[in-house]
């Protein structure tokens, strides 16, 4: 692609793949260029193959091409796994003595000009007097010399990112940096200069994972306890405010399970402590009977489910997103809640501010979804925006705790000593929090609570439209789907349109409206095989969408996906 350049490093799970790509991310960063950044691994600790890809553009991108210009293997798994998302006039970088390749790897790196590139790390190393788990950083800084790179950039991060770690000689570090700048490349192998724009004053800006957005977005909305229990794509939340609770104050608690986890926030929240928890599919199923407690108590609720693709264990090491009916049904009961979903680091940071604001002042459970491709790709921001007031809906002191309202929000006041007391418990109740059977009395309160939805909804803003006034066709969709599409925007001649919601419960459906009856086609994109947001759509707009794009593989849209469909 004309705006973008791709390198990929790829291994086993072990090899320090994941530091490389992030040494590299920040290197390209510093030098001015725009950067995006996806993983893959296996479910294993070591073995198999993992990879971490880098696009690097002159312009902010959000989504990954699915190919690369530049692959750089270290295990024959991985070099099996990703010869063909090598693109024409490539280049393979590896280590990997004695390879071997069979007929049709032979016919396809010379039916596409793809040059081989041996680097013999054990001598290379040995010369330099350095360990051979240094091996990593010759082929990183070999990548800067054919592309004719600044190659300081990238000793001054790696340099900084071990100068505190007293094991590790930064001399040789060095030396292993200088060997691969300084590799006799074969006279196949062409030096080729990446011209890419640069942005000025780009070192300035920040990478940062969705996960680590989610982290600071809590910090800055005053959040004050996190209780998790471990799972991917989730955990990393835990691991981002556990390495910062001395800064912050937050307690930070690794529960037992998911269950005590939920009670946890629950018991925080109820108490005035802002709080929240992290999971996926398989521990938010275990948190449900949390969630309907907090829905009938009036209790705020703030949690984070990570998707990922598959039921039971599924594929718990790639990215779905196929939690959208979960997220708005689990539970037993008819209750009130909010399901919002983030696409990027912007949104992460200031959605989970979001969710605790609208968890307080409405008093309800709020689940904010994000995607393993979300959680755990590094996005490249000029800066965070601008915190966001915290709103906490709490008055002083009151004497029903239900009371009826026309909003259908009940004054809320924290249980202090000195302040009128109140009863709380999972039974139906009166207004004052008795237990009620009465038939009046359940009718009122079911419909109190049921108010909360519209008023709700009448303060949460329209889905965001990207595109031309008059587009031709429009992309529908929630999460990640949206960088694909915005990306292939910029790529494409086509007068394409995006519809993107972020705030999916209570559902607002004037502006999907409006593309309908302009007859404009519209699109469904989602990273499942059953349209879960289609299925919400025609519930509460009453549009069925015919036309869809689904992706359910384990890995998410591309560039490349997006801009296929468009020729179709």
């Amino acid at each position: 692609m004309k705006n973008r350049y791709v390198v990929k490093f790829a291994g086993q799970s072990g090899q320090g793949i994941n530091l490389l790509g992030k040494f590299f991310s920040s290197s390209l960063k510093n030098l001015g260029h725009y950067i995006f950044a996806y993983r893959e691994y296996p479910s294993i600790i070591r073995g198999g193959y993992a990879s971490y890809q880098i696009d690097v553009s002159s312009e902010n991108i959000s989504a990954s091409s699915k190919k690369c210009d530049i692959l750089t293997c270290f295990a024959k798994e991985a070099f099996d796994e990703y010869i063909y998302f090598v693109n024409k006039n490539g280049v393979i970088l590896h280590s990997i003595k004695d390879i071997s390749l069979d007929k049709k790897e032979e016919n396809f790196l010379k039916g596409n000009n793809i040059q081989l590139e041996y680097f013999d790390l054990e001598t290379i190393t040995k010369k330099n007097k350095a360990p051979l788990v240094m091996g990593n950083v010759v082929l990183l800084s070999a990548i800067f010399k054919l592309l004719n790179l600044d190659v300081k950039p990238l000793e001054e991060v790696i340099v900084g990112h071990f100068k505190n770690k007293k094991r590790i000689d930064l001399d040789a570090e060095r030396r292993c940096i200088q060997a691969g700048y300084n590799f006799n490349f074969s006279d196949t192998t062409k030096v080729k200069k990446l011209s890419l724009g640069k942005e000025k004053n780009w070192h300035n800006s920040s990478i940062l994972s969705g996960n680590d957005a989610i982290a600071l977005g809590a910090i800055t909305a005053g959040c004050r306890a996190y209780y998790a229990y471990p799972m991917t794509p989730a955990t990393s939340i835990l691991a981002t405010l556990g390495n910062t609770y001395q800064e912050t104050g937050i307690i930070v608690k690794q529960a037992e399970s998911e269950i005590t986890a939920a009670l946890m926030v629950l018991g925080s929240m109820y108490m005035g402590t802002r709080a929240f928890t992290a999971t996926s599919g398989g521990g938010f199923d275990l948190m449900t009977e949390s969630i309907s407690f907090a829905g009938i108590a009036e209790i705020p609720l703030v949690i984070v489910l990570g998707q990922r693709a598959g039921s039971g264990t599924g594929v718990p090491t790639w990215t779905g997103a196929s939690d959208l009916d979960v997220a708005l049904h689990a539970g037993h009961g008819e209750f009130p809640r909010c399901v919002m979903v983030a696409s990027d680091a912007i949104d992460s940071y200031e959605l989970i501010q979001d969710a605790f604001n609208i968890a307080e002042i409405y008093q309800i459970p709020v689940i904010l979804l994000t995607e393993k491709q979300v959680a755990e790709s590094l996005f490249n921001i000029r800066s965070l925006p601008r915190a966001k007031k915290i709103e906490r809906g709490l008055i002083t002191n009151g004497q029903r705790r239900y009371e009826i309202t026309k909003n259908g929000i009940s004054p809320r006041w924290l249980p202090k000593k000195g302040k009128t007391t109140y009863l709380t418990n999972s039974d139906e109740h009166d207004q004052y929090g008795i237990s009620t059977e009465s038939e009046s009395e359940i009718v009122m309160m079911s419909e109190k609570r049921e108010r909360k939805i519209k008023t709700l909804s009448r303060a949460l803003p329209p889905p965001k439209y990207y595109g031309p006034k008059d587009p031709t066709i429009v992309f529908v969709g929630i999460g990640s789907t949206k960088n694909a599409v915005l990306d292939a925007m910029k790529i494409t001649k086509r007068r394409v349109g995006c519809l993107h919601y972020k705030y999916v419960y209570p559902f607002k459906k004037e502006k999907i409206l409006e593309f309908a009856d302009k007859k404009v086609k519209i699109v469904l994109i989602e990273n499942n095989q059953t349209n879960q947001l289609g299925k919400l759509i025609k519930e509460q707009g009453g549009i069925y969408i015919p036309n869809t794009l689904n992706k359910y593989d384990g890995r998410p849209f591309f560039v490349d996906d997006i801009l296929n469909y468009l020729k179709k």
